[in-house]
């Protein structure tokens, strides 16, 4: 039973992603990062952001860092594709640590030291991020055109153009789908 408890306005951009870490919000849009402190559930108060070039931003976070993945496209305008490992240890501050280069990077999940990110028609990228300042990717699972992630414990939900698919990325040096879900067009 959701009550309304307050709104405010964002007017920084389209909204991508919003991620809740600890008691911050992580907010991607297409001009930046945007930080917030979410103590206070019903208000919070932004703390800083991280300004980027006019692109689609989804945005993870997990410890010290925030991983970010800008677009180009048609709704995302821009002419970037990369990955952004951005320094996130005092949030009033959040400061770049390095820049990946990326084919066409959409929706990323994170578990432990791996991150997934969904790279469009190039599929699937798993990456080792253990050191922040030195992303090294582990494999590709191509056949797919991907847009999101989400893990749960060693599966992987991605939703595609074509469908719904499981992977078990258990071995992320060999990921297999598990299952799929087509979606026929009407």
């Amino acid at each position: 039973n959701p009550v309304y408890v307050s709104s405010f306005n964002f007017n920084n951009g389209a909204v991508e992603t919003i991620y809740p870490y600890g008691n911050y919000l992580f907010i991607g849009s297409m001009t930046g990062m945007y930080l917030f402190d979410a103590n206070d559930k019903d208000n919070p108060k932004q703390l800083s952001v991280f300004e980027h070039a006019r692109v689609c931003d989804p945005v993870v976070a997990d410890g010290d860092y925030a991983y970010v993945t800008l677009r180009s496209g048609n709704e995302c305008q821009g002419f970037t594709n990369q990955l952004d490992v951005v320094d996130v240890r005092n949030m009033e501050k959040p400061k770049l640590v390095k820049s990946y280069p990326m084919f066409n990077p959409h929706g990323l999940a994170k578990d432990g030291g791996t991150l997934i990110i969904c790279e469009g028609k190039e599929g699937l990228k798993f990456m080792d991020v253990l050191a922040a300042d030195n992303v090294q990717l582990i494999s590709t699972l191509k056949g797919m055109t991907t847009y999101d992630v989400i893990t749960l414990g060693g599966y992987a939900l991605v939703s595609a153009a074509d469908g719904l698919y499981i992977v078990d990325y258990s071995n992320p040096s060999a990921p297999k789908i598990s299952s799929t879900v087509k979606i026929t067009k009407q």
